[in-house]
């Protein structure tokens, strides 16, 4: 046979797995193994039949080099699965070195510009998996959650780069990707996971409609008698990674914060009007018209298909439906010069807007979606009104996931409950408001729609109720403001000290009893708005009409439907003493924001509270500079951090400490239940 020939034969037999012929060969296909970079890992080419079944004989392998990549014969059809096994790489949170164990897949329906394989790409191998398969639809479907987790960008074809990200530029693609692995690296060492349960939280989370930066978490259940137990968080493993790996010392990325990898939403500033600028009656009627432009605007943080024109219904994959956007400042007029009394009563007057929307109690994020209408299944996920545990689970067993309470009709009304031991009637479910926030996003939600914080305090109660900017760094987007020692213990000695607009964390009803070493801690279950008012105060303002107590349960009223049932006193004697003339707090709870007096469970489980607001006053004030609860000590992973104050370890018999747990991707806050 002539020479040439039998060379171009030769070429044509083994091109395909050696890719090593030139003139006519097949173009190679480039790409990496990621963990970072994965050097010496094995890697093959498996061809997926139509049926989804995954050929037992690699079309084509690859050896990566000390960079992560590779290059191999490109497959001739498609759809194929990739697998990496064996290499080491360098652990981006701990920047040791660690040998690959188990493998890295990624999957394929046509030919990529490159290959990428990491712990997203597995991911979508597992999910696509568990829904039946590696079908075409399968994949996709995968694909677009993971993609659409990690912030929209195709997980299995962008190579990450790790350029510092200058303070404004927009993050890039590729330092996105870097960062999702570290993140991940950081979740798996953290929680000592192997490579398949991570991956397998990246799909959880995915499935979720979470990000990296934000996880659906919130607060507790109402209870037919209207208690409040804090039900269990989602878990949110891979995001509080990302939290901690924005810190980490051997972060590479440039990414320090969890806010860079959300899109530019935020609204520029707005100007306030104001006739009186102490005055939140005033300031409600002066700036009614910014309220509701903001109100009518786009509330969602968008993101994984939503646009500005479908984010009010689009149909999230969790029920608590989209996350809030963040808004711009509202600056005050010229004429305003005492900062923080306009600050204060600003957020007063934001809050008694959104008490006038009569929204309903519901976990969702933001008071504008609708969520879309399952009524007719047999366990609705969107729109259920059971009276059962919010949490997950009913009394029987039976799964249950409660998104609103029955309370709120659509037209505004509420059910009226006269006594805590009467069970309160509910609307059916067609007459039922479906749009409404629970009680943490309600608190996150006014600060940010007021221009206080953007969307820098945290939704879920266990991260709002513990998280603080003294804790050290190692919270990556900490909650604005200061913790204070301002418990059920010394609350009458400083009340006083209490500003409107405080935050007041409460404890659930009883105590836990396997908290480890803080035996008999308490979990925080609740948040409610302190408004610097008692009853006789509300009385006597021009708004007065709001607040008449034979108008509970109507459109018109801003009273909770279940306010008499607070109350420890006959109705007839309120505001004739001292003792009948209570503090009022805003919260969203029962039928949703409406006013309440704080009596009861809200005063006997008063766990800390937080001030936004002149929180560098109170740092340095010479009374409560005492009280500020600050780190004490945190775990080498930062997944338990406990906090306390001055005078929680003076020795008085009303300081406690505080316990802020981030175990496995489940955020929890608790106070000690014994006095320091």
């Amino acid at each position: 046979m002539n020479r040439n020939l039998l060379q171009l034969a030769l070429c044509l037999v083994f091109a395909f797995f050696l890719n090593a012929c030139s003139g006519g060969a097949v173009a190679p296909q480039s790409g990496g193994v990621y963990m970072a970079n994965v050097s010496q890992a094995s890697v093959a080419v498996y061809e997926i039949a139509a049926d989804g079944a995954v050929s037992p004989l690699p079309a084509a392998m690859a050896r990566t080099a000390d960079d992560g990549s590779f290059s191999l014969a490109r497959p001739a059809h498609y759809p194929v699965l990739v697998r990496a096994s064996g290499g080491s790489y360098l652990e981006e949170a701990t920047g040791e070195r660690a040998s690959l164990s188990g493998e890295l897949d990624a999957v394929y329906l046509s030919a990529p510009t490159t290959i990428v394989v990491s712990p997203y790409s597995n991911a979508i191998v597992i999910d696509a998996i568990a829904a039946g398969g590696l079908s075409a639809e399968n994949i996709a479907a995968a694909s677009a959650r993971v993609n659409a987790f990690v912030g929209g960008i195709d997980v299995q074809q962008t190579v990450p780069v790790y350029p510092p990200a200058s303070d404004g530029a927009a993050v890039s693609d590729g330092a996105k990707m870097a960062f999702a692995l570290g993140a991940e690296s950081q979740s798996r060492s953290d929680n000592g996971l192997a490579i398949a349960a991570s991956s397998q939280a990246i799909v959880d989370q995915a499935a979720n409609g979470d990000t990296l930066a934000r996880c659906h978490t919130g607060a507790g259940d109402v209870l037919s008698d209207g208690s409040v137990a804090a039900a269990d968080a989602d878990h949110c493993l891979v995001t509080s990674g990302a939290a901690a790996f924005a810190h980490n010392a051997h972060n590479r990325t440039g990414i320090t914060s969890l806010a860079m990898l959300e899109p530019a939403q935020q609204t520029a500033p707005q100007l306030a009007a104001a006739s009186a600028c102490g005055d939140r009656v005033a300031l409600l009627t002066d700036n009614l018209a910014l309220f509701e432009g903001r109100k009518n605007s786009v509330q969602a943080l968008l993101a994984g298909g939503m646009t500005d024109q479908n984010w009010s219904t689009f149909q999230t994959p969790s029920r608590w439906g989209p996350f809030a956007r963040g808004y711009g400042a509202i600056e005050p007029p010229a004429n305003c010069t005492d900062m923080d009394t306009f600050k204060r009563e600003l957020v007063m007057a934001a809050e008694n807007f959104w008490v006038d929307q009569n929204i309903n109690y519901c976990h969702h994020h933001v008071p504008g979606w609708l969520p879309p209408d399952d009524s007719n299944r047999a366990n609705p996920k969107y729109r259920n009104s059971t009276p059962e545990s919010t949490s997950g689970e009913s009394a029987g067993g039976n799964p249950q996931q409660m998104t609103c309470t029955g309370q709120r009709n659509a037209n505004g009304a509420q059910s009226v409950q006269v006594a805590a031991s009467d069970t309160p009637a509910s609307f059916p479910a067609a007459a039922i408001n479906w749009k409404g926030v629970d009680c943490s996003d309600y608190t996150a939600w006014i600060y940010n729609f007021a221009g206080m914080t953007s969307n820098d305090l945290s939704t879920g109660i266990g991260t709002q109720a513990c998280s603080t900017a003294d804790r050290g760094g190692s919270d990556a987007n900490p909650s604005p403001g200061v913790l204070l020692d301002i418990n059920q213990g010394n609350f009458d000695a400083m009340q006083s000290y209490l500003r409107p607009g405080d935050l007041l964390y409460i404890t659930q009803e009883n105590a836990l009893t396997d908290s480890g070493e803080f035996t008999g801690d308490y979990k925080l279950a609740h948040v409610v708005t302190w408004t610097g008012k008692h009853w006789n105060d509300l009385q006597a303002g021009t708004d007065a009409a709001r607040y008449d107590i034979g108008r509970i349960g109507q459109p018109d009223s801003r009273l909770g439907g279940d306010f008499k049932a607070h109350l420890d006193f006959d109705v007839s004697q309120l505001g004739k003493t001292a003792r009948t003339d209570p503090w009022m707090i805003i919260d969203s709870h029962y039928a949703g924001p409406a006013y309440r007096p704080f009596l009861g469970w809200y005063r006997t489980h008063l766990s800390h509270v937080r001030r936004i607001i002149g929180a560098d006053a109170a740092r340095t004030d010479p009374v409560l500079a005492a009280y500020v609860i600050a780190p004490i000590s945190q775990n080498a992973q930062h997944t338990q951090v406990v906090l306390g104050s001055a005078h929680a370890g003076s020795g008085v018999a009303s300081g406690y400490r505080m316990i802020y747990d981030d175990v496995q991707g489940k955020q929890a806050c608790y106070r000690a239940g014994t006095a320091q």
